[in-house]
């Protein structure tokens, strides 16, 4: 795929891109999933303004799969346009995070049961090497692949779906968030879901969630007292 020469590209930004730009057959493809993935690792902030003109010269394509890409990612909730500003990072609420891991604990608790109760010798050893490279190297591609095999996508793909679109929405929160699970941590979780004790597998799980959301709200704390700081310096 023949790309435009993008001048002095943010080295966040141009790894992306390099990772990425040889996978997908369109350029509107390839557009939609850098900007995304821009998004959910934190190279682009909640609450940043995302210029077409700029992005479309990063990236190395035109303007018109860079707003298509937009669009999409408005309709996913990682996007709002505003007038005067147009598109901008989506910024969560605390409710709205509350809400979300809501979700996430009624679905992948009933997900991560049917699974345990489908486990076989080699997704339990999948899943186990998995575990232990997540907690070591934590990267946004690991732990996708983890939960696809913790939740057995291949059997339960409506409901892992829509579990990702879930954590997609905290993604950009995630990356780089480290919690000390008092139990352990994904390789723990892994070992559970692997010997098939669905119970214990489910206490982790909740007791996880759980950690990770109250880590969010506290991170938008601080960023609405960072916020009200920079106002009141203005002032």
């Amino acid at each position: 795929m023949a790309l435009k020469q993008a001048a002095a590209p943010d080295p966040a930004i141009a790894e992306v891109v390099a990772r990425l730009s040889s996978r997908y057959r369109t350029v509107g493809e390839m557009t939609f999933e850098i900007i995304r993935e821009c998004i959910l690792a934190g190279v682009f902030a909640p609450g940043e303004r995302l210029r077409q003109e700029d992005l479309a010269e990063r990236i190395g394509v035109s303007r018109i799969p860079v707003r298509t890409a937009l669009m999409q990612l408005e309709s996913e909730g990682l996007v709002s346009f505003h007038p005067h500003r147009g598109a901008v990072v989506r910024s969560l609420t605390v409710e709205q995070v509350r809400e979300i891991y809501e979700l996430r604990l009624l679905l992948e608790t009933h997900v991560l049961r049917r699974s345990v109760a489908r486990m076989t010798s080699a997704r339990a050893a999948r899943l186990r090497e998995l575990g232990a490279g997540l907690d070591e190297h934590p990267s946004l591609e690991d732990r996708v692949a983890f939960y696809r095999e913790l939740y057995d996508a291949a059997e339960n793909p409506t409901a892992v779906e829509i579990i990702e679109d879930l954590r997609n929405a905290v993604g950009r929160y995630l990356l780089g968030l480290h919690v000390d699970h008092p139990a352990g941590g994904h390789r723990e979780l892994a070992r559970l879901a692997a010997r098939g004790d669905a119970d214990a597998a489910e206490r982790h799980l909740r007791e996880h969630l759980a950690l990770v959301r109250q880590h969010i709200i506290e991170a938008l704390s601080e960023e609405a007292e960072d916020k009200g700081g920079d106002k009141g310096k203005g002032a």
